[in-house]
């Protein structure tokens, strides 16, 4: 791997302070690499001076530049990217420094009303309430497909709560990767005429089984989602203004309150539907699709969210308590990625970059 020079660093400092060249730059690593640059403006020298001091005492080199102006955008992705502050240590904590997740149990209720705690430890079977073996639980994962076919629809519900994910395995093949916060319903066996259908509230990713037959459905509140064979994701959240659904491969239609849409609303890989909850309106829009599927590996991706918005997303994702007493700050917009890194460093970095002062209190974050 090469290295960059503190001479190239001098020449990224200077080069940053045209302000086209700074538009040029967050152009570019805003649609690249959806990286915030907020602070830049007012704190290059402060972030340039930072850098090389870091380089200089633990004398280890940094990627190497390309030769056109992008090689900035490359730089300001290492010198403002997460991984490599936390790497070299520029972030610090003040007082307390621990947060404690609040440890809640993925539950499995039964059709009978019945709730089954899941250890994520164990291998087991998995038994409907006449103790019937519907299928094998392997830690975090249940897999149906040893469900016995009948015609008659018997419904599990899955509950996630804040800071864990779940996978399950449906009877006809179906894999769906629940996020924090989620709830599925869904029959341990689908019958053998008609759709097969399921109801989700939160956020699950779908990798459907193919069925020209028997199509897949997925109900989110008034609307529903119909594919054969495909992947997507479906993020659903109370706190959210829309229901966006993002295709990955295959394709699917939409419908809302039985009735389909307008054909021209229909989603191709690489698409995301926003359905409003209010306006009842859906919206079309080509997007990066591994943005809103990176929650399967842990990462964190706000993409303009209000800093409201984004403390209810980090209490569901890390399952802690966030209070904030600047209100100011509740309808600011922000832009950040965070790749599976613990919240004290993700509040380290607001606290750095954005000047948002936070304490930790009772296990509590308290944003002053």
């Amino acid at each position: 791997m090469g290295t960059i020079s503190q001479n190239e660093l001098i020449e990224l400092r200077n080069w940053l302070n045209d302000s086209k060249n700074q538009s040029i730059l967050e152009s570019y690593v805003g649609d690249y690499h959806d990286l915030n640059l907020t602070s830049l403006k007012n704190n290059v020298d402060a972030a340039y001076n930072k850098v090389v001091n870091q380089i200089e005492r633990n004398e280890r080199p940094v990627k190497q530049l390309s030769p056109n102006w992008a090689k900035y955008a490359a730089a300001m992705v290492l010198l403002f990217g997460i991984g490599f502050f936390y790497q070299q240590g520029f972030f610090t904590l003040k007082g307390e420094t621990n947060i404690i997740s609040k440890d809640e149990s993925i539950t499995l209720e039964l059709d009978n009303g019945d709730i089954q705690t899941i250890d994520v430890s164990r291998i087991k079977e998995v038994k409907d309430a006449d103790g019937i073996v519907i299928g094998t639980q392997k830690q975090n994962r249940i897999s149906y497909s040893q469900a016995t076919h009948n015609e008659t629809l018997t419904f599990n519900t899955m509950r996630v709560p804040n800071g864990k994910q779940f996978h399950l395995e449906l009877s006809d093949g179906t894999s769906v990767h629940l996020n924090a916060g989620s709830s599925l319903r869904y029959p341990i066996n689908f019958l053998s005429e008609g759709p097969r259908q399921v109801f989700l509230s939160g956020e699950a990713y779908f990798d459907v089984t193919e069925n020209k037959t028997n199509p897949f459905i997925v109900n989110v509140n008034e609307l529903d989602v119909k594919v054969l064979g495909t992947e997507f994701n479906i993020s659903a959240y109370l706190e959210d203004s829309n229901i966006d659904v993002v295709l990955v491969k295959g394709a699917v239609s939409l419908s809302s309150q039985g009735r389909s849409l307008d054909g021209s609303l229909n989603l191709v890989p690489g698409q995301k539907g926003s359905y409003g909850n209010l306006s009842k309106n859906i919206s079309v829009d080509r997007v990066n699709t591994e943005i809103y599927t990176s929650w399967m590996n842990g990462h964190l991706v706000f993409r303009e969210v209000t800093f409201d918005n984004i403390i209810t997303k980090l209490e569901r994702h890390y399952n802690i308590k966030i209070e904030n007493g600047n209100k100011d700050l509740s309808n600011e917009v922000f832009n950040a990625s965070f790749n599976n890194v613990e919240i004290e460093k993700v509040l380290s970095f607001f606290n750095d970059t954005h000047k948002i002062d936070y304490i930790i209190e009772n296990n509590k974050v308290i944003i002053k």
